[in-house]
């Protein structure tokens, strides 16, 4: 079966959809980027925007999005977690000047939540299109 024989998409699930995805993606990065402030943060922010990728790939699954490359760059913030607090905390630089430290929980929070929703995000791709091999999700 391929995909000219499946039935539309819902036409109020891609309108409501396309209307809220900047304003999620605008959402994701606030909380990210106030996190260090107010109560949200990394993880928080990084959960918003791997729901973009799912509501993306339930409203247009194709498989356009390299999950590899996701898995690299998921990786890559990985490692810039634990490579960063032990460049700064560990060193005493935080300790010796405390006007970096809001810089500090920004960048871990911007890391975190990048790394967050790009786990997510290879994971959901990852199930619909290697686990889920033959099966679409139609709503």
């Amino acid at each position: 079966m391929n995909s000219a024989d499946l039935p539309d998409q819902s036409l109020i699930l891609e309108v409501v959809v396309g209307f809220l995805y900047p304003f999620m993606l605008m959402l994701g990065f606030f909380i990210i980027v106030n996190g260090h402030h107010t109560p949200g943060g990394g993880f928080q922010g990084g959960s918003i925007l791997a729901a973009l990728f799912i509501a993306r790939y339930i409203i247009f699954p194709v498989h356009d999005m390299n999950s590899e490359r996701m898995h690299v760059f998921q990786r890559v913030f990985l490692a810039l977690i634990l490579i960063t607090p032990m460049l700064l905390l560990f060193t005493g630089f935080i300790h010796r000047n405390p006007e970096y430290r809001s810089l500090y929980l920004l960048i871990m929070n911007v890391l975190i939540g990048l790394q967050v929703g790009l786990e997510l995000g290879v994971a959901v791709l990852r199930f619909a299109f290697f686990e889920g091999v033959g099966k679409t999700w139609r709503l």
